[in-house]
């Protein structure tokens, strides 16, 4: 069965996290998920994930923290979904996909729509399956108290 990696991003900005629907046309369409894409042979995650923010929504991200990844199978492939922190980026993330890529042409549509919202309230939004345990770590993650701190 062929393994495909994949990252995400959990854009963080003055507390509020950025989902992207997915296109009408395509895999999972309408659904709402965290921007990001496959890794590319001899990439590194960080380098795929800001590589992939840069092509679809037009911000120059300086990846932060892994927070967590999922497994699923899909279509007989097995995806491993990779989340990372993203809580310094450059520009005004877009919807048009800014991609040379042959499949994904410039000012394309890579999204339907961008949505920044408060953790909980992202659960208001039809999630993509895979998305749904990244939210989850990120949000435990986000609420643990340190040991020290009682």
């Amino acid at each position: 069965m062929q393994i495909i990696d994949v990252v995400a991003a959990i854009i963080v900005r003055e507390g509020r996290l950025l989902l992207a629907q997915r296109p009408a046309t395509g895999d999972q369409p309408g659904l709402w998920e965290f921007p990001g894409g496959k890794v590319e042979p001899g990439e590194s995650q960080p380098a795929a994930l800001a590589r992939e923010l840069s092509e679809e929504l037009a911000i120059e991200a300086r990846v932060g923290a892994y927070v967590a990844s999922h497994t699923r199978e899909v279509s007989g492939r097995v995806i491993r979904l990779h989340a990372w922190r993203v809580e310094d980026f450059g520009g005004e993330p877009q919807a048009l996909c800014h991609s040379a890529l042959a499949w994904c042409e410039p000012q394309a549509l890579c999204h339907s729509a961008l949505a920044w919202c408060e953790p909980r309230e992202a659960f208001g939004y039809a999630l993509a399956p895979a998305d749904i345990p990244l939210l989850e770590a990120f949000m435990s993650e986000r609420d643990a108290t340190p040991a020290d701190s009682y």
